[in-house]
């Protein structure tokens, strides 16, 4: 650890936030809560209301907080998920600009951002693509502009599909396959970018000490993996079959527009700010990093 650090944290709930806020307190940090219920300050986004005692000898903000996206698209999930974003995170620059403060400020975005863009390659200069999350994305990085204009580092990282068995896709998708009736989604070819829990833990912290690092980061393992490819591997490690293909009409039907952009999009994005600023990740392939879930 370079330096002993205060770290404000938003979303610290969530299955993210909490190991965040653990891991951060196990290497010498202090750690300080931003809740709107339970948490050591509060902030009320709805009212524009925050607790400005939060904010007093904060070296580091880290905003997690957000509706959450798995859920089935109604118009008012869809204004709850883009607000939630967009508002709360102008609410916390709004503050440090009028009161003149200089936090270093990590927000989470997401890969979404590309949008469903097939193939490889997506890296952090590469453009914003189509769809809801996609401008969602966008929407929520443009809150951050004020404060690179400010002379405030800002960092937001494009977070990939986190894989833990403790929350998120891979908990949803273990008992069917832990039944025998796992299998691949739509084609299967498409490519999924993810990282695993334990890694985007590690990777936020890395940001937090390395302040040469700004603007954005692809948040995602090295290897983007096939959906065809991650079944088989989860099947294997499971010691289950994978012969129970879902079409995408089906997942299509069940989930509409969530399905579109979220299981069945193709993104391969590849975390070159990360790579060259250093990271080392503990689990860089999809076996290592579904065993170390499982297990």
């Amino acid at each position: 650890m370079s330096e002993r650090k205060t770290v404000l944290v938003t979303g610290a709930t969530g299955m993210v936030g909490r190991g965040l806020c653990k891991r951060l307190e196990s290497i010498g940090h202090r750690v300080r809560t931003l809740s709107r219920s339970r948490g050591d300050f509060h902030w009320n986004v709805e009212q524009g209301t925050v607790d400005p005692a939060a904010f007093e000898g904060v070296d580091c903000i880290v905003h997690l907080a957000g509706e959450p996206i798995s859920q089935k698209w109604t118009p008012e999930v869809k204004r709850l998920i883009r607000d939630s974003r967009v508002f709360s995170t102008r609410l916390l620059v709004n503050h440090l600009l009028e009161n003149e403060l200089k936090p270093d400020f990590i927000s989470a975005s997401g890969i979404s951002y590309y949008g469903n863009h097939p193939g490889p390659g997506q890296s952090e200069d590469s453009l914003s693509g189509d769809g809801f999350l996609a401008s969602v994305c966008r929407d929520w990085e443009a809150e951050l502009k004020p404060l690179v204009a400010a002379d405030i580092r800002a960092v937001w990282m494009r977070i990939g599909v986190v894989l833990s068995a403790e929350g998120g896709a891979l908990k949803k998708m273990l008992p069917p396959f832990k039944a025998g009736v796992g299998g691949r989604i739509g084609s299967g070819s498409q490519l999924m970018s993810w990282i695993g829990l334990s890694d985007l833990i590690e990777a936020i912290c890395f940001v937090i000490e390395n302040s040469q690092i700004q603007g954005p980061v692809n948040a995602v393992a090295p290897k983007p993996v096939t959906n065809r490819d991650f079944t088989k591997t989860l099947g294997k490690i499971l010691k289950r079959p994978t012969f129970f293909p879902v079409p995408s009409a089906v997942i299509s039907s069940l989930f509409g527009e969530m399905a579109a952009e979220t299981v069945l999009s193709d993104i391969g994005a590849y975390p070159r700010a990360l790579e060259a600023a250093g990271f080392s990740w503990q689990t860089p392939g999809v076996q290592a990093a579904l065993e170390h879930s499982i297990h």
